[in-house]
């Protein structure tokens, strides 16, 4: 191998190596804040890697994640009951993983600059990227959601976008802790099909169908697959992928 391939190989190596650390202290970021406001750990995906619990009770498990649009990362708790702080503290957890990924980029340059070893300044360059990206209130989606930054500045500004966050998060938090027996309060879905994202809104749609499909309500179901058919130009791929209405 030549020189400058190997420069080339070893560059190329220390991102990746770079990357995946600073995922790991990102998603664990989350995980740990979510854990300290007394939340139970339910996902950490890093790469094709998971911990993960199949119900919020069960046991964590290791396993691999198929869903490639993970596999960025995703650090998961969960609160065990309702509570009106759920979202204060939710926004705090938000913002854990991109502080802790600029505490560990600024760390590795501080080594870097101690050891002067080249994969210690990939990682801060890294993890620092990464803490900016995440952080930064941007318009940009991973599926429905957005980045962290633009997730806390919704629910910081107390306006419909609080709401709407406020109202996705208790859905999500009664289908882990129902299951399937779980039927979604009417006002929460209201909230989200009155949204102006396609997303939210198809969200709100899905779990209306949902809560018309234990009615066993067709003319309901009709209606509401009708009406989310409309958004499925606007809404993403992700969405549609896991909002089925058959």
């Amino acid at each position: 191998m030549s020189g400058k391939m190997l420069v080339i190989v070893t560059i190329i190596g220390y991102a990746l190596i770079a990357y995946f650390i600073s995922t790991i202290v990102h998603e664990v970021g989350h995980v740990i804040c979510g854990l300290l406001n007394k939340w139970r750990f339910f996902m950490l995906v890093v790469g094709p890697f998971k911990l993960y619990r199949e119900d919020i009770n069960g046991k964590i498990h290791f396993g691999l994640e198929k869903d490639i649009t993970l596999w960025g990362g995703c650090g998961g708790t969960f609160p065990a009951k309702h509570d009106d702080k759920n979202v204060d503290i939710f926004a705090r957890i938000l913002l854990a993983g991109p502080l802790a990924s600029l505490i560990l980029g600024v760390v590795m340059l501080i080594v870097f600059f101690m050891t002067k070893h080249e994969l210690t300044l990939m990682i801060g360059l890294v993890a620092i990227g990464e803490g900016i990206a995440c952080i930064l209130p941007m318009n940009i989606k991973t599926g429905i959601l957005y980045n962290d930054g633009s997730r806390f500045k919704r629910i910081v500004k107390h306006g419909k976008e609080r709401e709407e966050e406020k109202a996705l998060l208790s859905i999500l938090i009664t289908g882990m802790l129902e299951g399937d027996d779980a039927v979604f309060e009417g006002e929460t879905i209201k909230t989200l099909c009155s949204s102006e994202d396609a997303d939210y809104k198809y969200y709100g749609l899905f779990y209306a169908y949902l809560n018309a499909q234990k009615e066993n309500n067709e003319v309901m179901m009709m209606a509401i697959k009708k009406e989310a058919d409309e958004l499925k130009e606007k809404a993403s791929k992700y969405t549609l992928s896991v909002c089925v209405m058959e």
